[in-house]
């Protein structure tokens, strides 16, 4: 058995990028009737020794919708230790710095998700820590957060899409909506999905609808011209498909607010939310560094346009197309 959680971050902003990512838990014993008709875990159940939902336990690890673990400033670290939480227990390995983070997410190079021009010479490595106490993030990874005490599963990959600002403008302009960009980046992390089904195991995907969408049909023949495709509900509260072909088959499901109501989506959106706040500080720092007095941004539309007045005339100055580092949309 297989379960897929997916969730972005950064769908909505003019500045920074949009990062989607999904969190694969696969079950490490035999499935009874039980487990196998079940299309989703008792994330929280099952992990209630060590993980909490926003608010609860201040010792254990926090996991739920990023809005709820991040908001008025306070929640950056338990953000970042859920996602390298999450990276530790899929590889057994613990990215040191911002680089590291997306080659393990396998979200490619700082060329790839166009940080590069936003680096300083000087600090090529992105050697800075990703959270505040090194300390705190080796207690809790000593607790082994995400291996659950009773339930067999455990969590089997992470990886993250992130879509800069320029290819953000790109597709764009190429499909003409941000939702095509959006099922662009939701396809390249169902095409992973569909390999890692190769396997015959039953797999089941749940995520967030794309910006209120109901219909998807034509958009996942599209993404998968050789298999067959059985429609179930296509609703405001569920659209739901059966992809299958030569013994693999995956069903996706997508809901609204699905990262409040199912922990793999809720700790896909952390991933998410954490990537894009990294993101954003190699960005504001590079530009609070040319124009001092700035205060940095998050991204969004009314803040951006602030941002974007006060850069602009030393982006230019400096050959730094907006095109390149502001969404139209």
């Amino acid at each position: 058995m297989r379960w897929v959680g997916i969730d972005e971050a950064g769908y909505g902003p003019n500045l920074g990028p949009m990062v989607m990512t999904a969190v694969v838990a696969e079950s490490t014993g035999p499935d009874d009737d039980e487990a196998g008709s079940r299309r989703s875990l008792d994330f929280w159940g099952d992990l209630a020794a060590t993980v909490d939902r926003a608010g609860g336990d201040p010792d254990r690890l926090w996991v739920d919708d990023s809005k709820a673990i991040w908001r008025g400033g306070k929640g950056r670290d338990r953000l970042e230790l859920a996602c390298l939480a999450a990276v530790h227990a899929a590889r057994r390995e613990l990215p040191g710095c911002l680089g590291e983070l997306i080659a393990v997410l396998g979200a490619g190079t700082l060329v790839d998700v166009e940080l590069a021009p936003w680096i300083e010479a000087d600090n090529e490595g992105m050697s800075r820590p990703l959270v505040s106490s090194r300390a705190t993030l080796v207690q809790s990874l000593a607790r082994r957060p995400f291996v659950p005490t009773v339930a067999a599963w455990r969590i089997a990959a992470v990886a993250s899409v992130v879509v800069g600002p320029a290819q953000f403008n790109d597709g764009l302009t190429v499909h003409g909506s941000k939702a095509a960009v959006h099922y662009l980046a939701f396809d390249r992390l169902l095409q992973l999905i569909w390999e890692r089904a190769a396997d015959g195991e039953r797999t089941f995907v749940l995520g967030d609808k794309h910006g209120g969408r109901h219909f998807y049909l034509q958009s996942l023949y599209q993404s998968f011209p050789e298999a067959w495709i059985d429609r179930g509900p296509e609703g405001p509260d569920l659209s739901q498909y059966t992809i299958r072909e030569n013994g693999r088959k995956i069903e996706v499901r997508l809901v609204p607010r699905a990262d409040q109501s199912d922990g793999l989506v809720a700790l896909a959106s952390m991933v998410s939310k954490a990537v894009r706040e990294l993101w954003m500080d190699v960005f504001n720092a590079y530009w609070h560094a040319r124009v001092p007095e700035l205060r940095p941004t998050a991204g969004y539309p009314t803040d951006a346009a602030r941002f974007r007045r006060a850069i602009e005339p030393v982006a230019l100055a400096q050959g730094h197309d907006p095109a390149l580092w502001w969404r139209i949309k």
